[in-house]
């Protein structure tokens, strides 16, 4: 409030000039003239003179006065008792021809010619108008004939002062005018820095009407009329009206672009359309006073309107912009009636500077709202903020203390299957084990939400093979699906490449998420993984399709998945209401990687959810395989009763470019096969389905090996679940060389359909594999040593049995400190690490190690981190602390055999450089 403060003060001042101003003019004389006007103003100065015209001149009223313009022409004729030290003055500068007479024995002496349409005498006093002093007057009574005329209709005031009191009513004139200008200045630095600081427009705005008024104004200073006359007279009056468009925009201000669009719509055309009305009177001065009092009027009313529309429609009201309005309506009525006394034009300068003030002080008080507004805003966000870290943090605490009792249960029961156990027992352990992992996921799927509430989960940019990760995919859930009796199926298109960059981790979790979904209501039939391009767009997008036949979620659960607003602050509370948590996530994880989610829904072909990802970074080269051109043009015959497993075998072996063919029965391939050899065109290779009605697999290869008519060279694999597999002899027998656990990827068909045609067509005699390769025998224990330091006696037995079970040697300390001390003592091949330990936790003691190890010059020993806490800043600490690797708790045995088996293989390839 300091500034309107500051300004107020400056306005009372200025009032206070205006009252002095007053107190200097009522004292002064008012001269008696008469007029005579000209129509057609042609008439020289001796016919004036003559006594035809000279009697026609008539009194006029004590009023300004009034040009008519068209070319006529207005005489003036002024009788002064004292003439000399005179100032004859005329207040309008825009006066295009002004002649001064001395009347003396019926002839006329000139003394001054000046006017806008010629040159300016050097004697004229330097003055907003005209100025000119009777200074050689012979004697003290004379009379001056005045000779007027303009283009267009314009009023003057003519007066005649005493030169002392005109030199002090001149020197307060031009105090109040600087002061006038000076303060228009400062409203234009004040609009200036609030906009610049505060990022809003309205208040530059008000800066550049500031501004304009504040140049328009200078033609009121005597050096500025007399040094710049560019801005004298007419132009200068055009350039006043030019801030009434500006301050029509203003208005703007008032009207929130959300509910107002046609109201804005409606204040921006009068304002183009004031525009327009300005070029017209710049370029027709005839109709200047016409337009000026439409603009002077119109806009200050109109902003009266829009506040009494606003006030209707419930807005409060802005008291200091209506003031504006009021003010600036009042110094157009000013100006306009009571045009011409030098106190009153004064006061319509202070009347709109007053109005200026109230614009200001309203989008002031506008722009404080919006900044305190944006305060709270970012207070709140803030907050917010806090509260999800907070909340995340105690997650990830709690995370932390479940998993290591988890590690426990699920590392027990997972060595307790590995026993000899009872159907009874063997069905207990796995119940446990499962609902240990449900808990498990329960927790990430808990953790993952809290961090995408409180924006910490950040996604990676890696390269990975997207064909393997989907073939994973199928593999988690496909002993799942065949204990629902559900045909699992996935296909990724040729045209799909196998590199991609992206976060492997989230779109694993994604279709898990999708493909969990689609088993939980799919009772029996076929869930169907589809992986494509899709060129709609001008951008290349993967698209990503889980389709079922099952009944799929309800009506209301599908409307708020897709087209609710889901917050980012509440998407615990929103998933938990609806109870599709792993789908909430996954739509989120789309809608981070720039994707879109759908869901289509028929009741008869049952419900496809589809995303689509960007795939501007996918490697579309998709290299020529030469090792897969011997599968080009052979005749490959598919058996298989599920009509989607021959659509996507058929469409995966014709872009090898095989010659395919489709049976749905054992039955039809035979008449198949048999039609096929009599034409003298036979198959090549089989892929059959085992689980089929009627016949299966086994027998019609057992058929296929009896069959004299067919050739003993065909090449049968077959394509099968877990827990259809048939015996190794049965299918021996049978002729079979392969069997492929079904969902099969396209590149481990492929690769295994070019090792089976390459050693059948070099005569290799191999006996019938199945696809799991048996493992190698496992070195002794005293070959391989590993370290492990942790505190918990569950966590180290459960990791001491499962590296019991991989014939590894193990040795165990329960802190940091000592085992610094086992390394520094004994070799170690591997070493894990628990992080959080007491006396020193993991990552100082990795830290100490690995100083020691540079120290003594020392090989290496390679370290992984175990911890319960799965954040990425954990993995990042760990990495800084020159661990090599990083493993979550619970453990699993396959991680711990990746992990042996990895660090095994590069302790043989450096023993190998070495010898």
């Amino acid at each position: 409030m300091k500034h309107i403060s500051s300004l107020l003060l400056a306005l009372l001042t200025g009032l206070a000039f205006t009252l002095m101003s007053w107190t200097t003019f009522a004292a002064s004389a008012t001269p008696f003239y008469k007029t005579f006007v000209d129509p057609t103003g042609q008439l020289e100065l001796a016919d004036i003179l003559s006594n035809r015209y000279a009697n026609r001149f008539i009194p006029a009223p004590d009023t300004p006065l009034t040009l008519p313009g068209d070319g006529a022409v207005l005489w003036v004729e002024l009788s002064l008792e004292q003439a000399r030290n005179k100032l004859l003055s005329l207040s309008n500068p825009a006066i295009a021809q002004l002649a001064v007479y001395r009347l003396s024995a019926q002839t006329a002496i000139p003394l001054y010619e000046a006017g806008t349409n010629g040159a300016q005498d050097d004697r004229l006093l330097p003055y907003s108008g005209f100025a000119l002093p009777l200074t050689d007057l012979p004697s003290e009574r004379a009379t001056l004939l005045i000779r007027l005329q303009s283009d267009y209709p314009l009023v003057t005031r003519l007066s005649v002062t005493d030169a002392r009191s005109a030199a002090v009513q001149h020197d307060l004139q031009q105090s109040l005018q600087g002061i006038l200008i000076g303060l228009l200045l400062a409203l234009c630095l004040h609009g200036t820095l609030q906009g610049l600081l505060g990022r809003d427009p309205y208040h530059l705005l008000f800066a550049t009407v500031s501004l304009i008024l504040a140049i328009s104004n200078l033609d009121n200073l005597s050096w500025a009329a007399s040094n710049t006359l560019t801005l004298h007279g007419h132009l200068a009056q055009v350039l006043f009206l030019c801030a009434y468009p500006l301050l029509a925009l203003l208005m703007l201000s008032r009207l929130p672009a959300k509910q107002f669009q046609s109201q804005r719509r409606f204040i921006i055309g009068l304002s183009v359309a004031a525009t327009a009305l300005l070029a017209i009177a710049a370029s027709f001065p005839a109709q200047f006073q016409l337009i000026s009092d439409m603009l002077r009027i119109g806009v200050p009313m109109l902003g009266l309107g829009l506040a009494l529309y606003l006030r209707l429609q419930s807005t409060p009201f802005n008291i200091p912009f209506c003031i504006g309005h009021l003010l600036l309506l009042s110094n157009a009525l000013v100006d306009h009636y009571l045009n011409g006394l030098p106190s009153i034009a004064y006061l319509a300068d202070m009347l709109l500077w007053g109005a200026l003030v109230s614009y200001s002080w309203s989008l002031y008080r506008r722009l404080q709202g919006k900044l305190n507004a944006r305060a709270r805003v970012r207070q709140e966000m803030a907050t917010a903020h806090a509260e999800q870290r907070t909340k995340a943090e105690f997650l990830a605490r709690i995370s932390h203390e479940i998993r290591t009792p988890m590690n426990g249960v699920l590392g027990m029961s997972e060595l307790l299957l590995d026993t000899a156990l009872s159907a009874k027992q063997r069905d207990y352990v796995q119940t446990i084990h499962g609902s240990g992992n449900d808990l498990l996921n329960l927790i990430n799927e808990i953790l993952d939400v809290s961090r995408l509430e409180s924006g910490q989960l950040v996604l990676e940019k890696v390269q990975f093979d997207l064909h393997a990760l989907v073939n994973d995919c199928l593999d988690i859930y496909r002993s799942r699906a065949e204990g629902q009796n559900i045909e699992l199926i996935g296909f990724v298109h040729p045209d799909v490449a196998r590199t991609m960059q992206g976060d492997p981790t989230r779109l694993r979790q994604i279709l898990m998420n999708l493909l969990a979904n689609a088993l939980q209501y799919t009772d029996e039939g076929e869930v169907v993984l589809v992986v494509g391009l899709d060129r709609k767009n001008a951008k290349q997008q993967l698209r990503f399709a889980i389709q079922d036949t099952g009944s799929g979620m309800p009506q209301q659960a599908r409307d708020n998945l897709i087209h609710s607003n889901l917050s980012t602050t509440r998407l615990l509370e929103q998933a938990d209401s609806d109870g599709y948590l792993p789908l909430v996530i996954a739509r989120q994880l789309v809608a981070m990687m720039q994707g879109q989610l759908g869901i289509k829904y028929g009741s008869e072909q049952g419900t496809t959810i589809w995303f689509t990802l960007p795939a501007a970074n996918l490697d579309n080269s998709i290299a020529a395989d030469t090792s897969g051109r011997c599968l080009q043009d052979r005749n490959v015959l598919i058996v298989d009763d599920n009509a989607t497993c021959r659509k996507v075998l058929q469409q995966q072996t014709a872009a090898w470019g095989m010659r395919t063919q489709c049976a749905a029965s054992g039955r039809e391939a035979l008449a198949i096969l048999r039609t096929q050899a009599n034409l003298g065109s036979p198959f090549e290779i089989l892929l059959l389905d085992q689980s089929m009605p009627g016949m299966s697999g086994v027998e019609l290869a057992s058929r296929i090996k009896d069959d004299p008519v067919l050739s003993n060279d065909l090449l049968i694999i077959m394509l099968t679940g877990i827990n259809q597999v048939p015996s190794r002899v049965i299918a021996r027998n049978a002729g079979i060389r392969r069997i492929l656990s079904k969902p099969v990827a396209g590149y481990t068909l492929r690769t295994t359909l070019v090792d089976e045609w390459t050693q059948l067509r070099n005569g290799t005699a191999e006996e019938v594999a199945e696809s799991v390769i048996p493992p190698a025998p496992m070195p002794n224990p005293g070959e391989f040593r590993v370290l492990v330091a942790e505190d918990n006696a569950i966590s180290t037995k459960v990791i001491q049995g499962m590296l019991a079970k991989l014939k590894v040697g193990v040795n165990s300390v329960d802190n940091g400190r000592r085992a610094l001390e086992a390394v520094q003592q004994e070799q170690f091949d591997l070493v894990f690490m628990d992080c959080e330990m007491p006396e020193m936790d993991g990552f100082t003691a990795a830290e100490e190690i690995r100083a020691w190890e540079s120290k003594n010059g020392s090989q290496p020993v390679p370290i992984i981190a175990l911890t319960a806490h799965i954040l990425p800043e954990h993995r990042e600490r760990a990495r800084k602390a020159g661990m090599n690797g990083h493993m979550a708790k619970p453990v699993e045995l396959s991680q711990l055999r990746e992990q042996v088996q990895h660090w095994r293989a590069q302790k043989a390839s450096r023993n190998i450089s070495l010898s």
